[in-house]
């Protein structure tokens, strides 16, 4: 028992050490933007845009295991056979990752972590390819000791060889039977967690371990978690122990993936549109508190990008709110080429010049903006309501807030990075940079 006690607290200090007692102000990277077509006279989007001043943690989106991509090897893109860590871009090794680690000449404190996965790592359906090979991936990983060493190994290792800090697990969704999972992914991830969380903190130097978390019950999963959804987050608590942190991803509450097809906001605050709704981020803060995760090692998440719909009916000048009709998503942006997701920047050259008109939604503490005669609608936030949602993890003393993404931010014109500044700001009153 005193071994055991010895490692605890050694591994408390080093935890305490990795993470430090100020607020966390992350911020996601998307590898995948240096791609997107510039639009509104904007550069294209490489690291060396990003403002390191205004976050103390970047999470490089993402890196893969077990699987060479198409960007690394175009006429072979496969399985490897292992579950070793492998990039994602032809040039995350030799231009990406240099550059967001020159940012630490700006912010020494400033802490890289590599995301590991991401939504179309686990999607079977993956346009792109990807996902239909590797969806399974996750879940085959945990299962086995020998899988989850190998794993954890390589990430040691991948880290170290470029300099990042942490990692953080991107699996979206443990135990979801429709994107590869299994019901036996709940014990196992626990598992895997804890042989990393020892693993990554003995390392030398020690690296944090971090996880994308949902912020409700993901719709996969076994059914028995849906009609007891506590026992989703007592799961959580479980995991909480061999975590630095959870970067919960408060947003997506709807989108035009909606059924019934009726607009809806990205991240309402304190309630959703439907008053009778549990989607919102005050009952996801609640539902992890409940279940026993401990405020100080959640980091509520917060977009910088909105969803769109088209074919909204019953929109009028003085009814345009969210809870509409509609058809379809909205219409690719110029930039990001998504539909139904558009960056704030572009909403917000769709406001400047009228495309669009600017409204708010007092109910969700969120904005929107409408087109009665294109009939589209988008939902999305502004640095005033970032600012409510930084409130209220203050008030339950989160840990601190995350964006996802850095890249979807105004970052060339007025004021850049508006919404994470304004996080920052709020989070480090005595250091404003607005």
């Amino acid at each position: 028992m005193k071994l055991l006690s010895v490692i605890a607290l050694a591994s408390t200090l080093i935890s305490s050490s990795l993470r430090g007692d100020e607020p966390v102000v992350g911020a996601y990277y998307e590898n995948w933007s240096q791609y997107r077509p510039p639009s509104g006279g904007r550069a294209r989007f490489y690291p060396n845009l990003i403002d390191p001043t205004i976050i103390t943690d970047l999470y490089y989106a993402f890196a893969v295991f077990g699987f060479v991509t198409n960007s690394i090897d175009p006429g072979n893109a496969h399985l490897t056979g292992d579950y070793t860590v492998q990039p994602v871009e032809w040039n995350d090794q030799s231009v990406l990752y240099p550059q967001v680690m020159a940012l630490k000449a700006k912010n020494p404190h400033l802490r890289n972590l590599l995301s590991i996965g991401g939504w179309s790592f686990n999607d079977p359906n993956d346009p792109n390819g990807m996902g239909q090979k590797t969806y399974r991936l996750f879940s085959q990983m945990v299962a086995s000791q020998d899988n989850r060493a190998q794993f954890i190994t390589s990430a040691i290792d991948y880290a170290h060889k470029y300099g990042f800090d942490g990692i953080d697990i991107d699996w979206e969704y443990p135990g979801d039977l429709t994107r590869g999972g299994t019901p036996e992914d709940f014990a196992n991830f626990v598992t895997f967690l804890q042989e990393a969380y020892t693993a990554l903190h003995a390392a030398s130097p020690p690296l944090l371990l971090t996880y994308a978390s949902a912020a409700i019950v993901p719709s996969g999963v076994p059914q028995s978690y849906h009609d007891n959804p506590s026992s989703y987050f007592a799961w959580l608590a479980a995991c909480a122990s061999f975590l630095d942190r959870f970067n919960i991803m408060a947003y997506d509450y709807h989108g035009p993936f909606d059924n019934p097809m009726l607009t809806g906001v990205n991240a309402p605050l304190t309630q959703d549109t439907d008053p009778q709704s549990l989607l919102f981020i005050k009952e996801t803060v609640e539902n992890y508190l409940n279940g026993g995760v401990p405020a100080s090692k959640m980091v509520l998440g917060m977009p910088t990008y909105g969803h769109s719909y088209a074919g909204v009916s019953s929109m009028t000048s003085t009814s345009n709110g969210p809870g509409k009709p509609f058809t379809s998503a909205g219409p690719a942006g110029p930039s990001t080429g998504t539909p139904g997701m558009l960056a704030y920047f572009e909403v917000a050259d769709c406001t400047a010049t009228g495309t669009l008109t600017f409204g708010t939604d007092a109910p969700t503490s969120t904005a929107y903006g409408y087109n009665l005669s294109t009939t589209e609608w988008v939902s999305f936030d502004t640095p005033d309501t970032i600012a409510l949602k930084v409130q209220l993890a203050k008030d339950y003393k989160l840990l601190g807030g995350m964006f996802w993404a850095v890249d979807d931010d105004e970052y060339q014109w007025g004021e850049k990075y508006p919404n994470i500044r304004k996080g920052y700001s709020l989070f480090y009153p005595s250091q404003s940079k607005e």
